[in-house]
C-alpha cells in the first residue's frame, strides 16, 4: 500500500487546477489568402473513406490572391469537372489542394512558401473564398494544426458528468 503513495500523489499533480496548460503549437504553414483569418467551414471527416463529409477548409479571402502557404513542388494544375484545382506536394510529401482557382505556375514547378500561386475563383462560397485540402500519407485531414488554430480538447470535471435520468 506504501508503494502506491507516490502513485497517488503524480496522478493528482496530473490534475491540479494550478496545472498551466501549454499554448498551441506555432502555425509551420502561412495562410494562403489575404485578409482576416477565418474559417467558413470546418473540415468534416466522413464516417467511412467514400461517404459524406467535408474534406477541407473553406478560408475566406479579401482579395483574389492565392499564396503556397508551404514550399512544394506543384503535381497538379489544371481542372477537375469544372473547376480550377491547383495541388501542391510538399516538402514532407503531404498534397495540398486549392479549389477554385486559375493556376499561375504550371505541374513541376517549385514554389517557395508566400509565393502567388494562383487567383481564387468565385462561386464555392457565399463569400470569396478557397478550399484548402490537406491529404497525408493518402489520407485527408484537416491543416488547422499546419496553420496554428488547433482547437483544444476541454475535458469536463467528473462530478459535472450526465447522470442517467437526468437532463
Amino acid at each position: 500500500m506504501k508503494s502506491l503513495v507516490p502513485l497517488a500523489l503524480i496522478a493528482l499533480s496530473a490534475v491540479s487546477p494550478f496545472t498551466t496548460i501549454p499554448p498551441p503549437p506555432a502555425a509551420t504553414w502561412t495562410w494562403p489568402t489575404q485578409g482576416p483569418h477565418e474559417i467558413l467551414r470546418d473540415y468534416r471527416a466522413p464516417a467511412t473513406p467514400w461517404g459524406a463529409g467535408h474534406r477541407g477548409l473553406d478560408i475566406r479571402a479579401s482579395s483574389h490572391d492565392l499564396f503556397a502557404p508551404t514550399s512544394g513542388v506543384v503535381s497538379y494544375s489544371g481542372f477537375v469537372v469544372n473547376r480550377g484545382v491547383l495541388t501542391v506536394r510538399t516538402d514532407a510529401g503531404m498534397l495540398v489542394s486549392f479549389e477554385p482557382v486559375v493556376a499561375l505556375v504550371p505541374s513541376s514547378t517549385r514554389v517557395i512558401q508566400g509565393e502567388l500561386i494562383g487567383e481564387i475563383q468565385e462561386g464555392h462560397c457565399e463569400t470569396l473564398c478557397v478550399h484548402l485540402g490537406l491529404r497525408d500519407r493518402g489520407d485527408y485531414r484537416s491543416a488547422r494544426l499546419e496553420l496554428g488554430i488547433v482547437q483544444r480538447s476541454v475535458l469536463v470535471p467528473w462530478e459535472a458528468q450526465w447522470k442517467p435520468g437526468e437532463r
